[in-house]
């Protein structure tokens, strides 16, 4: 496909579940990712990691950093002492109130890091994390202090900005409070990543209300309103396989993998006027 811009599609929790690594591993073969995320204290990562490095070539492979819902490769005890699975609302009420022990989440950086390391021999194309929490008060603090202290390299991982310019969330229309409440917590966060020479996105998009039936509606709407390096996150799963009751989005990634799988999404693209690369081709 040759159009007019491009932007980065990345699909987000590679390595949570068997069915989310299928689907985006389906969607690499297919070429309609640019990017996809790892969280290497998910339950699949060490079966599917080897598959996800066989066609690393192909898209940007980054560590999508997890702080909530997973338990940590070790415990953060300002966040939990025992190093449990914990909630986002409890990691973003603790962020806000100033309550989080950055040495402990960069120390918990570093070694998700080397785990990413030791499964794909190199470092992470990128930075993200789960829930956006790399954009939250004190988290960021970490996520920068690991770029200061050579646990990160800048020359060789991006980082995700998930603020976005208010007019083209509006112009969107879609979910606008929660992206407005994202782009203010992520406030500042872009500018900081590039006095460190750390590129970043510029235009976030993707954020929906998870509403299966309404993703192929939604979805081209953030190729209408896209920003100048713009990156657009997924959460696709394979339809094949039992229902996770667990998950409670497991039903809008499986409608997300039969749109971002068909002729559909393809025709969109054309639309749109918009090829799928990987950030360095933004560049």
């Amino acid at each position: 496909m040759t159009g007019k811009r491009s932007f980065v599609l990345c699909a987000d929790d590679f390595g949570l579940s068997e069915t989310i690594d299928r689907g985006i591993l389906e969607l690499v073969a297919l070429g309609r990712l640019g990017a996809t995320g790892c969280m290497v204290t998910g339950p699949a990562f060490e079966a599917d990691a080897a598959k996800l490095a066989a066609v690393a070539d192909r898209i940007d492979v980054g560590l999508h950093f997890a702080l909530t819902d997973l338990p940590p490769v070790q415990p953060v005890r300002s966040i939990d002492p025992e190093g449990r699975p914990v909630s986002l609302g409890r990691v973003l009420g603790r962020s806000l109130l100033l309550r989080l022990d950055y040495e402990e989440m960069t120390a918990e950086i570093g070694r998700q890091v080397a785990r990413f390391r030791a499964a794909f021999g190199r470092d992470p194309d990128f930075f993200d994390g789960h829930q956006h929490v790399q954009i939250f008060p004190g988290v960021r603090r970490a996520v920068f202090a690991a770029y200061d202290r050579g646990i990160l390299d800048p020359t060789k991982t991006w980082l995700r900005d998930s603020g976005e310019r208010p007019g083209r969330i509006v112009a969107r229309g879609i979910e606008t409070g929660k992206a407005l409440f994202i782009t203010a917590l992520a406030s500042g966060f872009a500018r900081a990543a590039r006095a460190r020479g750390i590129t970043v996105n510029e235009g976030f998009g993707g954020i929906t209300a998870f509403e299966p039936e309404r993703f192929p509606e939604v979805f081209p709407t953030f190729l209408d309103h896209l920003g100048p390096r713009p990156l657009v996150m997924c959460h696709p799963a394979h339809p094949e396989g039992p229902a996770n009751v667990s998950d409670p989005i497991d039903r809008a990634r499986r409608a997300e993998f039969a749109f971002l799988s068909s002729d559909t999404y393809a025709a969109a693209l054309v639309a749109a006027g918009v090829d799928v690369v990987r950030m360095r081709a933004l560049d």
